[in-house]
């Protein structure tokens, strides 16, 4: 609840914020000030002559010298277009020199908006620009926060992976856009907005080395999943992904991206070019994003206090003996209970969980039971779950054996054992089911892990569709307001 605080807080500060700098302007953007690149010496009041191609949509109310730079004042009248043709003289017994035409336009709001030369600028474009900066700088402090919150307390969820993925986005623009200002002085509203493509292009850039590496990664690590799993389609999805990203980057790398972008020419086309650039960057973030918790749920030592543990069932041998990855998350639940009870006195109570499959002599939970049993845990500290077929149903069944005992799951402190690479889905299993839980991590095979990276990564783009959907229209919107202002 208390994170959900945090991103309504996020939302209206930032919505109130481009608000005030839109009413900002609006009051503003009346009047213009014209900073021309005419200089001089002299201190004498320059001699100006302006004429308009239409009448009655922009007057000039004043005109001076600035440290040597020519200044013109003009107001809007009415809405509408207007070239300005403007003469000047800096000595009153010399003739006028024609400087170049400026092209106005008086927007509906009664913003008088320059567009020369295919620039922008207005009075106030200042404000947009902190606004926006500001806007990204408070995103990347209220994510990377909440981020570093869930890993503390080990909440591992799809809302940590968004949490991240914004980190990592807001992050890298924030440091391409501030660089960019700051090695270049922006001079006009058309200046910054070329900084902010440019800023997208670059994230892009930033992003392609790490994700071709990873995609060269994910196809090896596939290809050995395959020799020792077998080749079902399930097991090819790192392949294909990798295959995609990676032609993906060579075009970025190779500018064939921009390239590709450059041939749109139809009317708004720099709104889509620009979204595009952006929301692809996003889903590359969020992908770095799921790998890194999936990761981190990997590295989490849950603390020592479990009243019970869930032992994930994932088949045994022929004979009815564990095989090496069942064994794994048994010794690691094992481990974690005897370390627990030798520092605070606390036995947790083991929960193998499992249903007997067709090919099996007797159910998972039953072999793992008599595996602790041979270890040397006291048979009243087993609570055997086996019924359930898939994970889903062990965190489910498991819950409902945990309950039948006497006590309700919300009031105990619970733990599941399994596989490193499965440890992340656990943590989604067990939130659908209603209670909290940690994870105890075992160790396995590297190959493992690409797949389970991926699974989590289309998990949490079918899980918070909406969420990525309303990302998706917030970028064009932004960029629609950019150039609509």
């Amino acid at each position: 609840m208390m994170k959900n605080k945090k991103v309504i807080v996020l939302i209206i500060v930032i919505f109130l914020a481009f608000l005030i700098s839109a009413v900002f302007i609006v009051s503003k953007g009346g009047h213009y000030t014209l900073y021309t690149n005419s200089m001089t010496d002299s201190d004498e009041k320059p001699v100006v002559e302006v004429s308009y191609d239409k009448d009655g949509i922009v007057e000039l109310t004043d005109y001076y010298l600035q440290d040597g730079r020519l200044i013109l004042e003009f107001d809007a009248l009415s809405k509408g277009e207007v070239t300005v043709s403007i003469k000047r003289s800096f000595f009153a017994d010399r003739e006028l020199i024609a400087d170049y035409d400026r092209k106005f336009e008086v927007s509906m709001f009664n913003i008088i908006i320059d567009k020369t030369n295919g620039d922008v600028s207005f009075e106030g474009f200042m404000a947009v620009i902190f606004t926006i900066i500001g806007a990204f700088l408070l995103t990347e402090i209220i994510m990377l926060w909440m981020f570093i919150d869930y890993r503390k307390k080990g909440e591992f969820c799809y809302q940590m992976i968004a949490c991240g993925g914004t980190a990592i986005y807001f992050l890298i623009l924030l440091m391409f856009l501030v660089y960019k200002l700051l090695n270049d002085s922006v001079h006009s509203f058309g200046h910054f907005l070329f900084h902010i493509t440019d800023t997208g292009i670059m994230l892009i850039l930033a992003l392609s080395p790490v994700m071709l590496i990873l995609s060269v990664l994910l196809s090896l690590s596939n290809i050995q999943l395959m020799r020792h799993e077998g080749r079902r389609p399930v097991n090819s999805l790192g392949i294909i992904f990798g295959i995609v990203w990676f032609t993906g980057s060579l075009l970025t790398i190779g500018e064939g991206l921009i390239s590709f972008l450059n041939i749109w020419t139809f009317p708004y086309s720099s709104i889509l070019k620009n979204s595009f650039v952006y929301i692809i960057g996003y889903f590359e973030c969020m992908f770095l994003s799921t790998v890194a918790c999936s990761f981190l749920a990997t590295k989490y030592i849950p603390p020592l206090d479990r009243d019970f543990i869930i032992i994930l069932g994932c088949g045994i041998r022929d004979d009815g003996t564990l095989t090496p990855l069942l064994k794994g998350r048994v010794d690691s639940a094992v481990e974690f209970e005897r370390k627990q009870s030798e520092k605070t006195g606390k036995h947790a109570v083991f929960v193998p969980s499992g249903g007997q499959g067709a090919d099996e002599v007797i159910s998972e939970s039953e072999a793992m039971s008599r595996y602790l049993l041979s270890q040397g845990i006291k048979e009243e500290q087993i609570l055997k779950e086996d019924k359930s077929t898939n994970t889903f149903e062990n965190m489910k069944f498991s819950k409902n054996v945990i309950e039948q005992s006497g006590v309700k799951i919300k009031d105990k402190k619970i733990a599941f054992a399994t596989t490193n690479y499965h440890v992340f889905r656990g943590y989604i299993l067990a939130a659908k089911n209603g209670f909290d839980a940690k994870g105890i991590s075992a160790k396995t095979r590297f190959y493992f892990y690409p797949n389970a990276f991926l699974r989590e990564f289309i998990g949490l783009l079918v899980e918070q569709k909406w969420k990525h959907i309303i990302a998706m229209v917030l970028i064009l919107l932004f960029f629609i307001w950019l150039m609509v202002i």
